[in-house]
């Protein structure tokens, strides 16, 4: 599963140390709440930070910000920034209207003279941006998170999925036949805590991940994605056709 080693979260012997979050704690229905703000395509602003290390050392760290439009089987629509260690750099990426536009970091080196974007279809495998595993802005992904609830406190949620699972449920997950874990892989399990507002839709989501027998060395990572102003308006301009490039 190629993203698993810089999609999910951190060694299981620090889950007893979660982070602490919001401080609601009520009672309405998460699922239902999200699926309202699915049906309505709404807009949500997100955080995510991300961390992978390889035998210790860090390997990957990585931040993305921005907002995205909720829709089916998932994100319709995008207006993010993403800087990683990686990529060694900032890079601007936008979707909308059946295409997706990447600009800046190394994705501007590969761009013709007079260029500054890169366009491409926006398929299935497009819908998640982020690193975080699961993608929770995919109903049935959410609901098979949530399915794995193993404890509950007002409005914070904490359970473990593995990745098998987590395979099944997602529709992006699914579109990308390199992220289908194999045997091995597929009982490694994602620990997350889940935290949700008053309306019950979700405010922060920590996840936690190992993999001791990853082929690379023992790797370890964590997520940290936070979720703000649901519902919010944004006006999302996408670059003019002379500024794109699009590979035949």
């Amino acid at each position: 599963m190629r993203r698993s080693a810089i999609s999910v979260g951190l060694v299981t012997a620090l889950l007893v140390c979660w982070p602490a979050g919001p401080a609601e704690a009520r009672a309405a229905d998460p699922l239902a709440a999200l699926k309202a703000q699915v049906a309505a395509k709404r807009w949500v602003k997100v955080s995510e930070v991300h961390q992978v290390r390889i035998r210790k050392e860090l390997f990957e760290k990585s931040d993305i910000r921005g907002a995205v439009r909720l829709g089916r089987p998932g994100l319709t629509a995008y207006d993010l920034t993403i800087k990683t260690k990686q990529l060694g750099g900032q890079m601007r990426l936008l979707a909308a209207g059946g295409y997706t536009y990447e600009s800046g970091g190394p994705r501007q080196q590969a761009l013709p003279d007079g260029k500054t974007w890169w366009r491409a279809r926006f398929t299935a495998s497009d819908r998640n941006p982020f690193y975080s595993v699961p993608p929770i802005f995919e109903a049935a992904t959410y609901k098979a998170l949530l399915a794995t609830t193993t404890r509950r406190t007002g409005g914070v949620y904490q359970g473990a999925i593995t990745l098998g699972t987590l395979y099944k449920a997602s529709p992006s997950l699914r579109a990308q036949p390199d992220m289908k874990p194999g045997q091995r892989e597929a009982e490694l399990k994602v620990h997350w805590r889940l935290w949700t507002d008053r309306k019950g839709l979700p405010a922060r989501l920590y996840t936690t991940f190992a993999d001791p027998d990853y082929p690379t060395g023992a790797m370890s990572s964590r997520t940290d994605m936070r979720f703000s102003s649901w519902g919010t308006k944004v006006q999302l301009t996408l670059p003019r056709k002379e500024n794109t490039y699009q590979p035949s």
